[in-house]
C-alpha cells in the first residue's frame, strides 16, 4: 500500500471556513469520482494554537493499492478535473508519495 500526501493552503480570498466547507462538503466527492482506484481518502486539517503555527492548512491522505494505479490515476481528463476543482480553493500544494511503517499502536484507554 502506498499513500501520497499532499500539503497545501486555502487560498487567501476564502476564509478559512469557507474554505475548509469547500474541501470537506465538496472537493472529497470530486476525489471519489476522479480517483476510483484511491482505497482511502483523509483530510487533516491543522489546528491553530498560541505557541506554534503550521506552514500548511490542510493536509490530504491518497491510499492506493500500488505504483501503477497512482499512475493511472493521475493520468488523463480525471485528473485534469481533480487539479482545477483543488484550484478552488488550495494554493502551496505539495506532496510525496511514502509508504507507512507503524511503530506502534497503544491499547491504552484514556
Amino acid at each position: 500500500m502506498l499513500k501520497i500526501i499532499a500539503m497545501f493552503n486555502f487560498r487567501p480570498d476564502m476564509s478559512r471556513e469557507e474554505a475548509q466547507a469547500y474541501w470537506n462538503e465538496t472537493h472529497n466527492d470530486v476525489v471519489r469520482r476522479c480517483l476510483p482506484e484511491c482505497r482511502k481518502y483523509v483530510q487533516n486539517m491543522t489546528i491553530p494554537v498560541r505557541t506554534q503555527t503550521s506552514q500548511f492548512d490542510g493536509i490530504s491522505e491518497l491510499w492506493f493499492d500500488d505504483m501503477d494505479s497512482i499512475r493511472r490515476s493521475f493520468s488523463g481528463p480525471l485528473n485534469d478535473e481533480l487539479v482545477a476543482d483543488e484550484e478552488k480553493f488550495a494554493v502551496n500544494k505539495q506532496w510525496a508519495i511514502v509508504t507507512e511503517s507503524q511503530v506502534f499502536e497503544s491499547q491504552a484507554v484514556l
